[in-house]
């Protein structure tokens, strides 16, 4: 098994090693990752910037860093990096959840798996729910509280680990190329279970705010789908949310003008 790894987060990201370490466990990793944050970029890739790449040490891993898109990062990796096409790609494990449809086409950590997708590769799209406590707290200073980090630390790995044993029983997993969307619950309930969703019909509004003669990002939360199958209630209720996502599916549907 041949992974492709990258996020949209950077390899600042304290959760980005969560995810390098269970994914040795399943086979060979190539790490891909933005220079810095990519937040918010989607599938975008770069047109006019010419892009550099290096390698940096993770620890005891070699990655390859790119100052570009996640999308760049999967589209370098799987044409130019890795010497066969890798069997999956993972983007994650993103800061924050990636649900309802306002997020998830706006997410740099989808965004590479679209890339994946296009290029006919399967992919995993990981995401995070965090207290909006923790969540601020990396905003401002780029770390997280250590009582929250022994928390996620001890769950990510039981957690991914059901959620790759149960895609792992389907026998069309590595053959088509979809995008599973897994979002990760803060605080998994004690009867916790992977749930299959729909996206929510979840939708931001003005995502800036006036500062002096300057606008900055400033997005207040949507209101979230509460429809029982929705991926932010299942996300609510302390369950792991997966949703299927096909993008060749898009373009099936004929509409008479």
């Amino acid at each position: 098994m041949h992974i492709l790894l990258t996020n949209d987060d950077s390899h600042l990201s304290p959760l980005f090693r969560f995810a390098i370490d269970f994914l040795k466990t399943l086979g060979t990793v190539t790490i891909v990752v933005p220079q810095e944050e990519q937040s918010w970029t989607g599938k975008s890739m770069s047109r006019f910037k010419p892009l550099s790449l290096c390698q940096m040490r993770l620890q005891e891993d070699v990655a390859y860093c790119v100052n570009g898109t996640p999308a760049d990062c999967i589209n370098m990796g799987v044409y130019h990096l890795c010497p066969h096409p890798p069997d999956l790609v993972v983007s994650g494990i993103n800061i924050g959840t990636n649900t309802g449809l306002g997020l998830f086409l706006s997410s740099g950590t989808v965004g590479a798996c679209l890339e994946a997708n296009i290029a006919g590769l399967p992919a995993i799209a990981l995401s995070q729910s965090l207290e909006r406590a923790v969540f601020q707290a990396w905003i401002r200073e780029l770390r997280m509280p250590e009582e929250a980090m022994e928390h996620l630390r001890s769950q990510t790995a039981t957690l991914l680990d059901q959620v790759f044993r149960t895609l792992w029983e389907r026998p069309d997993f590595l053959r088509h190329p979809v995008t599973w969307n897994v979002n990760l619950p803060y605080v998994a309930a004690p009867d916790w279970r992977l749930v299959p969703t729909v996206l929510g019909h979840a939708m931001y509004g003005s995502c800036f705010q006036r500062d002096g003669e300057y606008f900055r990002h400033a997005m207040e939360l949507p209101a979230p789908d509460l429809r029982e199958q929705a991926d932010s209630t299942v996300i609510r209720n302390g369950q792991v949310s997966i949703t299927y996502i096909n993008i060749r599916e898009l373009a099936q549907t004929i509409v008479q003008p």
